[in-house]
């Protein structure tokens, strides 16, 4: 294959805003074949060299299989998963959160990248070379008082991806990164801000809300291209 035929297949979660939405718009604009996975992805309008796929990252039947990542790989030089896709929510005291968001809060930030990535894996050739990428949180790190779920589910997903890594130590075609981005003007950032305003148990609300005031954020793109840059620039072939 020619340098000029080169196309990496960079499949992404949680592409409809935010961050996202950014990581899949750069990526396309450089010459990647991009996926998007999220739940209502016909809403959505995108480059010419994007394909969107249909999955509620809570509901793990709907998830792709390995036959569908094998066909998204097919005619690629390198790959990349990007596991972005990510709820905050709940917000709150231990004691007064509500079952059902603290299930799909655990299904959607842990549950399905772990299956995504065995999937990934289980269909990537093993001659292609790859990078997935777990994009995590301070609060893995820095336990945040009111985001007992959020930060609970990040540090699991690290401890998964470390693993990960260990395992594949010998595969030096396959890469495995985790990004702690910290904190940017998103969706996320108005859900914690939402959260605030109507009360819920979260100590440190004041300093997020005054960073918001401050327009001390940075935007999704700054955050994506920083991504980009640091762990999606290029997959080398060895």
């Amino acid at each position: 294959m020619r340098e000029s035929e080169r196309v990496r297949v960079s499949i992404i979660t949680g592409v409809s805003r935010g961050l996202g939405a950014e990581l899949m718009a750069q990526l396309s604009a450089r010459g990647d074949r991009v996926v998007g996975i999220g739940r209502d992805p016909t809403r959505l309008t995108v480059p010419e060299r994007v394909q969107l796929h249909e999955a509620d990252l809570a509901r793990p039947e709907t998830l792709p299989a390995p036959d569908q990542f094998a066909d998204w790989l097919a005619g690629a030089s390198c790959a990349a998963l990007v596991h972005n896709a990510a709820t905050v929510e709940p917000i709150g005291a231990v004691g007064a959160l509500p079952p059902d968001q603290v299930a799909t809060a655990v299904t959607v930030n842990l549950t399905a990248p772990m299956l995504l990535t065995n999937a990934f894996l289980a269909a990537l050739p093993a001659d292609l070379p790859a990078t997935i990428l777990f994009i995590s949180s301070r609060a893995a790190k820095s336990p945040i008082e009111g985001w007992s779920v959020y930060g609970a589910t990040k540090r699991a997903g690290e401890v998964f991806f470390d693993a990960l890594a260990g395992q594949l130590a010998g595969r030096r075609r396959v890469s495995v990164a985790i990004a702690q981005p910290g904190v940017m003007d998103t969706g996320m950032q108005a859900t914690i801000r939402r959260a605030a305003a109507a009360g819920a148990w979260f100590p440190d609300a004041d300093r997020f809300l005054a960073m918001h005031e401050r327009g001390e954020l940075p935007s999704p793109a700054e955050v994506a291209a920083g991504i980009i840059a640091e762990h999606l620039l290029e997959v080398t072939v060895q």
